[in-house]
């Protein structure tokens, strides 16, 4: 029942900042997520007992949907992959997969908070892992994962979005391909 409830808060945290149309941006507090998630305030505290336990978990609950997608994608750990099957999962999930306005701000509102940005780097980091290639290697992998990340952000805001999305996914892996070839 207790995992099952943080789910709920999570989930509903996570709904409150994709439907949260204010200019000033997304608001997420206790008693707003309490409400959402159907629950007291004090039960919402009895697992998140404050706004950054609450704000850390909606960060790991985001982080661990995007991992497992990156190893569903690819039925296997970041670990077991080598850098070109792993940034080209990471190609294809980041410009295939339903984003939202509420998984863009989780991800760029923990990059100012240093232990919030510690969650993505945990989950993330082993599928852009390029240690040990050599620099033109790494350097047209990270091209074609700076491909996706701007692909994910322009479909998750809605500014300048791609007119062809899957032309950009061939081009960055192109990109992988080409680093492929000259190691």
């Amino acid at each position: 029942m207790t995992a099952d409830t943080k789910e709920r808060i999570l989930r509903g945290a996570s709904e409150l900042a994709a439907e949260n149309d204010s200019i000033q941006g997304v608001t997420i507090s206790l008693e707003s997520v309490a409400r959402q998630a159907g629950l007291t305030k004090p039960g919402l505290m009895y697992h998140f007992p404050t706004k950054e336990a609450l704000m850390i978990g909606l960060v790991e609950y985001a982080a661990r949907r995007w991992h497992d997608l990156l190893r569903e994608h690819c039925d296997a750990e970041p670990e077991t992959l080598t850098a070109f099957e792993r940034t080209r999962a990471y190609v294809t999930v980041w410009t295939t997969a339903e984003v939202s306005r509420a998984d863009y701000w989780i991800f760029t509102d923990a990059q100012y908070h240093p232990r919030l940005a510690q969650e993505w780097r945990r989950k993330l980091s082993p599928w852009n892992d390029v240690e040990g290639l050599p620099g033109e290697v790494k350097s047209l992998l990270t091209a074609a994962r700076f491909c996706a990340d701007g692909a994910w952000m322009s479909e998750a805001t809605g500014v300048f979005r791609a007119d062809d999305l899957a032309a950009v996914r061939l081009h960055a892996l192109g990109l992988v391909d080409a680093a492929e070839g000259l190691s």
